[in-house]
C-alpha cells in the first residue's frame, strides 16, 4: 500500500539517497553506449552480416573459432538501435511533463522500473540466439531509453521535500544522471573478467526489480 505524503516525508532522506543510486544505475546508462557496444559484438549480435559480403563458401559461418565475425555494417546497425534508445531519452520529457501533471510520478516510476527491467531481460533472452533474436535489440534501446528518462525526471521531484537544501539535492539528482554514463563501462570491466554477459543482463533486470519494490512501497500516490 503506497504511503501517505506524511509518511514519505519522513522518508525522504531514504528515498534521496537511493533515487541517487537508481539514477547512476538505471537512468542514462545508454550515454556509455560504447561499451555496450563492444559486448554486443562480442555476444555475435548482428555477426551475421558480416558473412553477406564473403566469397560463396559453404563453411562459412559467423562464429569462428569461438570469436563472432566483426565488421561495419553489423555496427552501423547496432549504432541505430543507440540513436533510438537516445532519442526516446530525450524526446520523452515532453510527454512525461504532461504525464506527471496529470498522475503524479509514482506510476511514471513504476512503468520506468518496469520497462528498464524489461529491457535488460529481453537483451539476456536475445543473446542466448542473437543470430535469430539480435531483433530483440532495438525493443530493448527503446525500453531502456523510455525506463531510464521515467527514473531520472521523476526524482526530480524529490527536492521538494527538503526545504532549504533543495538545491544541494537537485545537483545530486543532475549529476547522478549525467553520471550514470560510466555504469556500462562499469559493467564492461566485469565482462572482461569473464562473467557471463547473460548472467549480467540477468542480474541487472533483477537490480530493476528492486526499483520497482522500492518505488511501490516509499513513494506516496499524491503528488
Amino acid at each position: 500500500m503506497a504511503p501517505s505524503l506524511a509518511q514519505a516525508y519522513r522518508r525522504r532522506w531514504w528515498m534521496a539517497v537511493t533515487a541517487i543510486i537508481e539514477n547512476l544505475l538505471f537512468s542514462a546508462v545508454l550515454l556509455g553506449w560504447g561499451s555496450l557496444l563492444i559486448m554486443l559484438k562480442n555476444e555475435g549480435f548482428y555477426s551475421y552480416l558480416c558473412i553477406e559480403n564473403v566469397s560463396v563458401n559453404a563453411n562459412v559461418t559467423a562464429l569462428e573459432d569461438g570469436v563472432w565475425r566483426s565488421c561495419v555494417e553489423q555496427e552501423e546497425v547496432l549504432n541505430l538501435g543507440f540513436t533510438i534508445g537516445s532519442f526516446l531519452l530525450s524526446a520523452a520529457t515532453l510527454p512525461l511533463g504532461i504525464l506527471m501533471d496529470r498522475y503524479g510520478p509514482r506510476p511514471l516510476r513504476l512503468v520506468g522500473s518496469s520497462c528498464f527491467a524489461a529491457s535488460c531481460a529481453m537483451i539476456a533472452v536475445a543473446a542466448y540466439d542473437p543470430e535469430v533474436l539480435s531483433g530483440l535489440i532495438f525493443l530493448a534501446v527503446s525500453f531502456n531509453g523510455f525506463g531510464g528518462i521515467c527514473l531520472t525526471f521523476t526524482s526530480l521531484t524529490l527536492p521538494n521535500m527538503f526545504g532549504n537544501v533543495r538545491s544541494t539535492i537537485l545537483s545530486l539528482m543532475i549529476g547522478s544522471y549525467a553520471s550514470s554514463a560510466v555504469t556500462f563501462p562499469g559493467v564492461k570491466l566485469i565482462y572482461d573478467l569473464g562473467v557471463s554477459f547473460r548472467i549480467i543482463m540477468w542480474v541487472w533486470s533483477g537490480m530493476a526489480c528492486t526499483v520497482f519494490v522500492n518505488c511501490f512501497l516509499n513513494w506516496p500516490v499524491k503528488r
